[in-house]
C-alpha cells in the first residue's frame, strides 16, 4: 500500500488526536458533575452553606504533575475554594495564602527579596503533608482553615472545619527556597512536615469542643486577631461555643468560655460573630452578626463579657474596621453602622453606638440584605464600605461620625440564560475582617500608595476603584459620584478571589479561591482605562 501524502497524513493524526480530546473531555465533565459544589447563600438561614465534594490536587491523580504537558503551578492553580484569605510578612515582602480545599501552602514572592521596588512576583507552593491534606470522610479537608496571621515568622491559619490550627515556619520554607532556588514547588514529604506543624485543640470530657455536632464543628471561628504584646491569638467563635486561644510563647492552644446563654447570644447559635479586632484597649472584639451581643475579650485577663442586646438570628453586622480608636462594623442586614468606642477605662455600657445612614439623593437603592460586607481605611482617613448586594459606597467620616452613601456601580448582570439581568450580588466583599495591618490587606478594599483604594471582586467583573483622596488635592468633592470607576475586564467566575494584598513595590495581589490565576493589580497613578495594569498570573 502506497504511503498517504503528507496533508492527508497530518490531517488523519489530527483527527486521531481530537478523538482522544473529546473523550478526556467527557470523562473530565463527568468528573466535575460527580463532584460539583454547590456553594450558595442560603436567604432563608442567612448562612453560607457549602455541601457535597470537590477535587483538590491531592485528590487528583498526582503524577499528572509530572506529566511533560501538565504545568504543575497552574494545576495546582485549578479547583474550587482553594484558599481563603491569607497575610502580608512585611520581613521577606512575601504574600501567603491559607489552605481550604488546596492541598498547598502558596507563596506570593518578590524576585529579589524584599526591599526591591520593581519586582516581579513568582508563585511558590509547599504541600501539606499528606496526612492532613488526604480526603476524610468527615470532610475536615476541606474548608480546613479560614484566614491567616504571620507572628514570630510563623504563618497561623485559623481552624474552620480543621481539628487544629496551622502553623507555618516560613523562615524554614525561606531557606528551603534559598537552597533549592530552581524549584517553585516543595517536592518532599520530609521538608513538608518539617516546615508544617499543627496545634491540635484542647478536649474537654474527651471531645474536641463542648458541643460536639457535625454544624458546631464546621466554620467553627471566623476570624482571630493578636493581643497587643503579640503573646497570643484569639479565634472569634462561628459555629463554635468557646473562643479559640492561641498561646504563642507556648505554642499550645486552650478554650474561654463564654460567660452566659443569654437570649441575645446564646452559644448553639450558626454564625455567630464575624471578624476580631484589636482595640486601644487590648481587647478583642467579634462583630455581631447572628448573635445579639458584641463580643469582647479582654486580652489583659482572658476575660470575656457580651455588650449590648440587638437581636439574633438578624444578621447585622458583618466585620469592621478600627479608626481613631474605634471600630466601625459594616451593615450587612442592619441600618445603620455600629460604632464601638475602644478607649481604655470606659465601662461597658459606653462603648456602643449606631449611626444612621444618610443615602445619596441620587442613590435609590432598595436593597436591604448584605449591603456592605468589608471595607478599607482611605486616604483621607475616613473608612469606605465596599457594596456587595448594595449598588453604593458606604463613607463612614471618622471625625463627625456622619455615614453617607456616594457612586453607583451596576446593580444587575445578565444571566446568559435568558434575555433578562438579575441583581448582581456578593460583587465585592471577602468576608470582611480586621488583620495585623488594614493599609496592607483588607477583604473589602486596599488603599494603594496613589490615593485610591481597589477593591479586589468576588463576583463582580471588574476591580472597583474609589478616590479617596482628601478633597484639598483633587477638584472632585468627596460624594461625587466620579470618584467611583470600575476597571478591568475579568474572567466570569464566582468567588474569584479571596483577600487583596498591598506589596512593596506598590502593586496589589489577590489570592485565588475559584479562579484559577493569580491577581495582580498594579496602579500607574493615571485615570480611566489606563488606571492600573491588570494581570492574571
Amino acid at each position: 500500500m502506497s504511503a498517504l501524502p503528507l496533508p492527508l497524513l497530518l490531517l488523519f493524526h489530527l483527527a486521531i488526536q481530537t478523538s482522544a480530546w473529546l473523550l478526556h473531555q467527557a470523562s473530565s465533565a463527568s468528573t466535575q458533575v460527580e463532584h460539583r459544589l454547590s456553594y450558595i447563600r442560603h436567604h432563608d438561614d442567612k448562612s453560607l452553606i457549602r455541601s457535597a465534594a470537590t477535587t483538590s490536587i491531592h485528590e487528583q491523580d498526582i503524577t499528572s504533575l509530572a506529566s511533560a504537558d501538565v504545568d504543575p503551578v497552574h494545576q495546582i492553580l485549578r479547583g474550587r475554594h482553594k484558599w481563603l484569605g491569607g497575610a502580608y510578612h512585611s520581613d521577606d515582602g512575601c504574600v501567603y495564602g491559607i489552605p481550604s480545599h488546596s492541598g498547598h501552602v502558596i507563596c506570593l514572592s518578590p524576585e529579589n527579596g524584599p526591599g526591591s521596588s520593581n519586582d516581579d512576583y513568582t508563585i511558590n507552593f509547599l504541600p501539606l503533608p499528606s496526612a492532613i491534606a488526604t480526603p476524610k470522610k468527615d470532610k475536615s479537608h476541606q474548608f480546613k482553615w479560614l484566614r491567616g496571621i504571620i507572628a514570630n515568622d510563623t504563618l497561623f491559619g485559623i481552624p474552620a472545619w480543621f481539628d487544629g490550627v496551622l502553623a507555618v515556619d516560613l523562615a524554614a520554607w525561606r531557606r528551603w527556597r534559598e537552597e533549592n532556588s530552581e524549584c517553585t514547588i516543595v517536592t518532599d514529604e520530609s521538608s513538608s512536615k518539617e516546615i508544617i506543624r499543627i496545634l491540635p485543640l484542647p478536649t474537654i470530657h474527651g471531645a474536641e469542643i463542648g458541643n460536639d455536632t457535625v454544624q458546631s464543628n464546621r466554620w467553627k471561628w471566623h476570624g482571630a486577631a493578636l493581643n497587643s504584646n503579640k503573646t497570643a491569638i484569639y479565634c472569634i467563635p462561628s459555629n463554635a461555643d468557646r473562643v479559640l486561644k492561641v498561646d504563642l510563647i507556648s505554642m499550645s492552644t486552650s478554650y474561654l468560655s463564654i460567660p452566659s446563654l443569654t437570649t441575645t447570644a446564646p452559644l448553639s447559635l450558626s454564625n455567630k460573630w464575624y471578624g476580631g479586632i484589636l482595640g486601644d484597649d487590648n481587647a478583642i472584639y467579634g462583630v455581631p452578626y447572628a448573635a445579639g451581643s458584641v463580643l469582647r475579650i479582654d486580652a489583659n485577663f482572658d476575660t470575656i463579657s457580651l455588650l449590648g442586646e440587638y437581636g439574633t438570628n438578624q444578621y447585622n453586622w458583618h466585620g469592621g474596621i478600627l479608626a481613631n480608636g474605634s471600630l466601625y462594623a459594616f451593615p450587612a442586614h442592619a441600618e445603620a453602622v455600629l460604632k464601638i468606642d475602644t478607649a481604655v477605662g470606659l465601662n461597658d455600657g459606653e462603648r456602643l453606638s449606631t449611626l444612621p445612614i444618610q443615602r445619596a439623593h441620587y442613590d435609590l437603592d432598595g436593597v436591604a440584605r448584605y449591603k456592605w460586607l468589608g471595607g478599607s481605611m482611605g486616604a483621607d482617613g475616613n473608612v469606605y464600605g465596599m457594596p456587595s448586594d448594595a449598588s453604593s459606597i458606604l463613607r463612614i467620616d471618622t471625625t463627625t461620625n456622619e455615614v453617607t452613601t456616594f457612586g453607583c456601580v451596576e446593580a444587575t448582570i445578565n444571566d446568559y440564560s435568558s434575555n433578562d439581568s438579575v441583581p448582581e450580588k456578593n460583587k465585592w466583599q471577602m468576608s470582611s475582617l480586621r488583620l495585623i495591618s488594614y493599609k496592607r490587606y483588607t477583604k473589602g478594599g486596599v488603599l494603594a500608595k496613589d490615593g485610591y483604594i481597589y477593591a479586589v471582586p468576588s463576583n463582580a467583573r471588574g476591580i472597583l476603584r474609589i478616590d479617596s483622596r482628601p478633597e484639598l488635592v483633587t477638584s472632585i468633592a468627596a460624594h461625587d459620584p466620579a470618584r467611583v470607576s470600575v476597571i478591568g475586564n475579568l474572567p466570569d467566575t464566582k468567588d474569584k478571589w479571596q483577600g487583596g494584598f498591598l506589596v512593596g513595590n506598590g502593586s496589589i495581589y489577590g489570592i485565588p479561591e475559584n479562579c484559577d490565576k493569580v491577581l495582580e493589580v498594579k496602579p500607574t497613578g493615571s485615570d480611566g482605562n489606563n488606571a492600573a495594569v491588570v494581570r492574571l498570573m
